[in-house]
């Protein structure tokens, strides 16, 4: 009988099988074969099981893009190990206390702050991020099942606490299956990753090693370097904001050399999308939604954004979607996937809090799913703002301020108010070149609202704060505006 592969472990050595010679890792000029990739990989994993790894352990990751990051990775799993990988951004105080909270005892390090390596080293076993020399092989190496956890991914902790949230070999494997195949992934793909990959390996990474695709590590994100890179490459994962930033700066005859992109983790404007289809009409978009404990839920293939720019697509076959508490503006999502998380690392409480009474995670976003399957959002439960007692959706607002053509981009926060609690204001970046007043954007969109909807301050920003991935970082936007950091026209 044939054994197929339940694992991504599994999947990916399938691969590498099959595809041995051609390339996986790209980085600085030097290309890492797909035999490469696993040896060293294997090497890893000896390394860690020689140094006393038992099934299970977690193992951190820190660093800036590498090869070598995506190197252990993959060792860690093939070792029996947990990978939880860090935001490098982070202090060392930080980063001790999130390696703690899951119990680990190494972490591979790589280009970080001395003084972080330093502080790390006072509690845990440092291990180099690239080590160099091949290692003996004596003995198989463990294998692991569908249910053997594979990483820990920490949650950003805007909500509260950061949490740990475990997945499996098999999660991990499922979610790669169900975006290669939502999205266009092939074998002569070739991805280029700037996103920090402590963020992206689940929905870019393992993907494109799932189907034979090949990697073009940059370090970080940097608009000469990734349009350089987008005229030898066929796609690249993204957010929103990066996509703006792009296509505002970066010189469109080298993006049109893309196949397609995929794009998560943010409201994308309808006029954004518009705009790269005007301008880049060879190129299509595919959108990804999904959350760190349900890695995808729904998926808007290019074909389906072009009919309704304003969706997130459909949940994916092996995925159940649905609305809980329907008002008439929508009402929370909630979604369950053989892609969901086995819960949060020794924390039952804050797991049982998470979910619904059939075992569905609680996505915290709001949204409606129409007679179609469609789903759209409407706004973040989080994030609503209650004015005089009135919920009011950000999103909207945004998707009204972004419609002036003189504005690259919006975000809308709630401030405090002695009169309703608290009110909108909506910030901008503008566009090059273009004019634009926080006076015109107050009034372009109050002109366009709801009385009760409409901002009470408008204010300017040569760029927004974001958070390690990219997103826009509201609560960052909110302070600036309390701290008088943003100048705010108000009414």
């Amino acid at each position: 009988m044939i054994a197929h592969p339940d694992t991504v472990v599994a999947w990916i050595e399938a691969v590498v099988r099959a595809h041995a010679g051609r390339p996986a890792l790209i980085h600085d000029g030097a290309t890492w074969s797909y035999r490469d990739l696993w040896s060293r990989a294997e090497d890893t994993a000896r390394r860690l099981l020689a140094g006393g790894l038992r099934p299970g352990d977690t193992v951190g990751l820190l660093g800036a893009n590498e090869p070598a990051y995506i190197v252990n990775y993959l060792g860690i799993a093939r070792a029996g190990g947990t990978a939880v990988p860090v935001n490098d951004r982070l202090d060392g105080a930080t980063v001790r206390s999130l390696l703690a909270s899951v119990d680990a005892t190494r972490v591979f390090v790589g280009r970080v702050d001395a003084a972080v390596r330093d502080e790390l080293a006072e509690t845990f076993q440092i291990l180099p991020m690239d080590a160099g020399d091949p290692v003996q092989r004596r003995g198989r190496l463990p294998v692991a099942a569908p249910g053997t956890p594979a990483a820990i991914m920490l949650t950003s902790g805007s909500t509260g606490r950061p949490k740990g949230v475990v997945h499996t070999q098999g999660t991990m494997l499922h979610a790669a299956q169900q975006l290669t195949s939502a999205f266009p992934f092939r074998s002569d793909d070739r991805s280029v990753v700037f996103l920090p990959l402590y963020a992206c390996i689940p929905e870019q990474v393992l993907p494109v090693l799932c189907t034979g695709g090949a990697l073009e590590i940059l370090p970080r994100f940097d608009i000469e370097r990734v349009a350089d890179a987008c005229t030898r490459a066929t796609t690249f994962d993204a957010v929103p904001t990066i996509l703006s930033r792009l296509i505002e700066h970066a010189p469109p005859e080298k993006l049109a050399h893309l196949r397609w992109v995929l794009f998560a983790s943010e409201h994308m404007p309808v006029t954004l999308l518009h705009r790269w289809w005007d301008e880049l009409p060879g190129v299509e978009t595919h959108q990804l939604y999904g959350m760190t404990e349900v890695l995808p839920l729904s998926a808007a293939p290019h074909w389906l954004l072009r009919r309704e720019p304003s969706t997130i697509g459909r949940a994916f076959p092996t995925t159940r979607l649905s609305v809980d508490d329907v008002s008439s503006d929508g009402g929370e999502l909630i979604g369950t996937s053989p892609a969901q998380m086995v819960g949060y690392y020794k924390d039952e409480v804050a797991t049982k809090a998470a979910l619904g009474p059939d075992g569905a995670m609680r996505t915290g976003d709001l949204g409606r799913i129409d007679e179609r399957g469609l789903v759209f959002l409407t706004g973040r439960s989080k994030d609503i703002i209650i004015s005089g007692g009135i919920n009011i959706a950000p999103a909207e607002i945004e998707a009204v301020a972004a419609r002036h053509p003189s504005v690259e981009r919006a975000v809308v926060v709630g401030v405090p108010s002695e009169r309703w609690g608290e009110t909108p204001v909506v910030v901008a970046v503008p566009r090059p070149g273009r004019a634009l007043t926080a006076d015109d954007l107050l009034s372009h969109c109050r002109s366009l609202l709801s009385s009760y909807k409409r901002p009470t301050g408008a204010g300017l920003i040569d760029a927004l704060p974001t958070t390690g991935i990219g997103k826009t970082a509201k609560d960052t936007v909110r302070k600036m505006i309390v701290d008088g950091k943003i100048n705010v026209v108000r009414i």
